[in-house]
């Protein structure tokens, strides 16, 4: 039996779904079916791609090697057909898009630019709280394009077969209580923030935790985060005075909470977007940072604080 494209679809299902039998719905087949293609598959390769057990199936050494190579060899054959398909006049397939997008304002602006950029693609989207697990994802093939973030110190390093973009370095502002007396200030001292309680994200991601955690000993004072919580509840404990916390510059606020840039800008965090080298994603690569930058500049116009924040700090040749 020769090695075919429809064998290397079918390893990569059975690791995406974690199971033989989630991986034959997917691909439509029986469960028995597709057992046996995976042992005469294991058989041309040489030895078992997946340890089968309790948890599902997991791949071995040698199947995340050989899932290594196929998930950079089937966009190549994907865009193969589709090229045979335009160069013989006929309907192209729709191109299928996996976006991974962590909690930030960038999220809403990539989905908008890929569906100009890519008219007619297929986009799905995958949402996490902090973005930990995307790099991993792109780098098995299991997302095409992620939004992710980093911070000062703690700069994340693509890992191999994706590429990374920068698209903007902003501030990170605090929110107050709109009663409480640093909100008259146009901006606050870090330092005059040392004995307040802090809210934070359950699951902050990496980085942003040691970058605040440096800021505030660099200011003489270790934070008490007396509150981990998701942005609504933290929203709700921020406005009743109860804590303070960190937000995007780009908020556009919430009711009962006034958010101030820090004196200084301490904090400060980094937008960027990352795909996978063999993606359909790769040759709009550039066009694509281009394009989200500017929607990233537009949204910035519309945040009070963000815009004036910048006419103080930064010279007039940015694209405010």
């Amino acid at each position: 039996m020769d090695l075919e494209v429809r064998h290397l679809r079918a390893i990569c299902a059975i690791a995406d779904s974690g199971s033989i039998s989630k991986a034959a719905v997917a691909l439509k087949m029986s469960q028995p079916a597709l057992a046996t293609q995976l042992r005469r598959i294991e058989r041309m390769f040489g030895g078992p791609l997946f340890e089968r057990g309790r948890e599902g199936a997991r791949p071995t050494d040698l199947g995340a090697w050989v899932l290594i190579r196929a998930r950079s060899l089937l966009p190549a054959f994907d865009e193969l057909r589709r090229d045979g398909m335009r160069y013989a006049e006929q309907p192209p397939e729709k191109i299928r898009i996996r976006l991974g997008c962590m909690s930030s304002h960038l999220a809403i602006n990539v989905i908008g630019c890929l569906g100009e950029l890519l008219d007619g693609a297929d986009i799905i989207v995958r949402t996490e709280e902090a973005m930990d697990l995307l790099p991993g994802l792109l780098e098995s093939g299991r997302l095409e394009l992620a939004t992710l973030g980093d911070y000062p110190g703690h700069e994340l390093l693509p890992p191999p077969g994706v590429v990374y973009a920068g698209v903007a370095v902003e501030p990170i502002f605090v929110g107050v209580a709109a009663s409480h007396l640093l909100a008259r200030q146009e901006e606050i001292e870090l330092r005059d923030l040392a004995g307040e309680d802090w809210v934070m994200h359950a699951l902050v991601e990496a980085g942003h935790r040691e970058h605040f955690w440096s800021a505030c000993a660099r200011q003489g004072f270790t934070p008490k985060v007396a509150y981990s919580a998701d942005l609504s509840l933290a929203v709700d404990l921020i406005s009743s005075a109860r804590c303070v916390g960190m937000f995007q510059a780009t908020s556009k606020g919430h009711p009962g909470i006034a958010i101030r840039p820090l004196a200084g800008t301490p904090l400060r965090f980094r937008h960027m977007i990352g795909w996978t080298e063999q993606g359909p994603v790769a040759r709009y690569g550039h066009e694509l940072v281009q394009a989200v930058t500017r929607t990233y500049w537009a949204e910035v116009r519309r945040a009070p604080v963000y815009t004036s924040w910048l006419r103080r700090h930064v010279p007039l040749s940015t694209p405010v």
